[in-house]
């Protein structure tokens, strides 16, 4: 049997104890200290697919992460395995802010302009990697223009 001395750490617990307290009545040879391992979050970082993680492009990584329930870090570790390189936050905030703008000058003709917008939008969610068309850069550079 351990001396009373010998300390032993029980993962769950967040107190240390000595072994003697944890061990009396115990067969010492059935006893394994320090076998149990902290969950990893492999568990979780394999169960987000590419479309778990598509759905919150639109909102910032570290809102995303929560609302996924991992760290910023495994989610940005998992983008990097789905080939997603960077997180696409900004380019949808830009083409939201840029459809919003041409909402607000709504004329007859800016249908299309709007559905062209969306269609940026809905690429980016398939492909993060896409750039923004120089037509839209050009549109919004216009709306910046117009604003000011």
């Amino acid at each position: 049997m351990a001396s009373s001395n010998t300390i032993c750490r029980i993962y769950a617990m967040k107190d240390v104890y000595p072994i003697s307290d944890i061990t009396d009545g115990v067969d010492p040879i059935h006893v394994q200290v320090g076998s149990q391992t902290p969950p990893s979050n492999r568990s979780k970082r394999a169960a987000l697919t590419y479309n778990h993680v598509a759905e919150k492009f639109t909102m910032p990584i570290s809102v995303a992460a929560k609302e996924l329930g991992v760290s910023t870090s495994t989610l940005k570790y998992r983008c990097r395995e789905l080939g997603i390189p960077y997180w696409p936050y900004l380019k949808m905030k830009s083409l939201a802010t840029l459809e919003s703008s041409v909402l607000g000058f709504a004329r007859s003709g800016s249908q299309h302009i709007i559905r062209h917008i969306r269609e940026e939008m809905e690429a980016i969610m398939d492909n993060p990697t896409l750039k923004i068309s120089d037509e839209t850069k050009d549109l919004r550079f216009l709306m910046q223009e117009f604003i000011s």
